[in-house]
């Protein structure tokens, strides 16, 4: 059995004490309130994404074993990879390819199930994604996707899709009855839409703030919905350059760090230290921790270049939120999100020993450990 002492990440406030793992998992967890542990490491759950496209120089599509390993070695020690569209029976077989690797990964980040962010999302919101890849919504192209029973054959765990759509109810029922989470996403769907949503079995609601209608005093919109709903878990991207400082602020305020799960959004060039890189068709240009497209006179804005442990010191760098917030949002509520909180993102007895160890004001990442072994 292996201990660690330090201040302990429980029930969302740093307490001193000690973890003891063996077999892959956490046996004991000892907390010493009284102690005076400021001289300690942090000791806090491995981070989960939701929403990561790749990192450190690799994508799900062309090398899912590089990407979790380098997840690993940053401190994300179990993720959703995130797929961008393309056609319905294409995407399907890319997804069944991508599982069946998932399936055979031995060491590095878990794979919690894949995250297909579209086709089924509204041209006017695209953002990032390419237009030409989108799709009409309709069961029989989900069917596609999912394949003939609940899409669990091709790891599909979760599905952004834009509910003011024609045709989207119909996907919405097709997807809660195949388990299938839906997250509300690039989308110009009205407060009243979002909701309708919500209650037909969405849980989520994808980037915050990003690829979807603006906050107005009277549409709120998806946003507005996302700040207000308790069903929803809103993701969010906290790199402080796709959602400003303020616009965290007031979804902290509406949402607490037990409503937000921060997601790095990240595309194949984030870890890597690179300025240029290729991702999704386009060429990307790193700037300030973010990744843009388009030529120079008129840049677009678009996935991450860091993962979630530099953007959780980002935000408490920039005081926006606390230590202990940012790695809740990072860790126990995207595992809630999910519903694997008693396996990932908590110490608590039982749980996979999936842990992070930081050191000092720069909270730097000393060590990682990924179901009890050392990455």
């Amino acid at each position: 059995m292996s201990s660690l002492r330090g201040r302990l990440l429980l029930a969302g406030r740093l307490v001193p004490g000690t973890v003891r793992i063996e077999g892959g998992a956490i046996r004991a967890v000892e907390p010493e309130p009284d102690a005076d542990g400021s001289h300690l490491p942090v000791i806090a759950p491995g981070l989960v994404d939701l929403h990561v496209h790749g990192y450190g120089g690799a994508d799900p599509i062309a090398d899912l074993a590089g990407m979790s390993l380098a997840l690993a070695r940053a401190g994300t020690t179990a993720f959703q990879p995130t797929l961008f569209p393309e056609a319905p029976a294409l995407l399907g077989a890319t997804a069944e390819r991508i599982w069946a690797a998932a399936r055979k990964l031995d060491g590095g980040a878990h794979v919690m199930g894949l995250h297909l962010e579209g086709p089924f999302v509204n041209p006017e919101r695209a953002g990032a994604l390419q237009p030409e890849d989108l799709a009409v919504p309709s069961v029989e192209a989900l069917r596609a996707i999912l394949g003939p029973a609940t899409g669990s054959g091709r790891g599909v765990r979760t599905m952004t899709l834009a509910p003011e759509l024609a045709g989207s109810a119909d996907l919405v029922a097709e997807l809660v009855r195949s388990g299938v989470r839906v997250s509300l996403g690039h989308s110009l769907a009205t407060a009243a839409q979002a909701r309708s949503a919500a209650r037909a079995g969405a849980v989520g609601a994808t980037h915050l703030f990003n690829a979807m209608g603006p906050l107005h005093h009277r549409e709120v919109g998806l946003a507005g919905c996302a700040l207000t709903e308790s069903a929803l878990f809103a993701e969010l991207i906290g790199d402080l350059v796709h959602v400003g400082p303020d616009a965290v602020a007031l979804a902290l305020a509406a949402r607490g760090p037990a409503g937000l799960c921060l997601v790095s959004d990240a595309l194949s060039g984030a870890g890597t230290g690179c300025d240029t890189f290729h991702c999704n068709g386009r060429e990307h240009h790193i700037h300030d921790g973010a990744a843009w497209f388009g030529g120079p006179d008129e840049p677009r804005l678009g996935g991450s270049a860091s993962g979630q442990l530099d953007q959780v010191r980002r935000l408490v760098g920039a005081g926006v939120v606390s230590l202990e917030e940012a790695l809740t949002m990072a860790a126990e509520t995207p595992a809630r999100a999910l519903g694997l909180e008693g396996e990932f993102g908590r110490l608590a007895v039982g749980a996979r020993a999936d842990l992070i160890q930081l050191a000092g004001p720069d909270l730097q990442l000393e060590q990682v450990w990924v179901a009890g072994v050392r990455a």
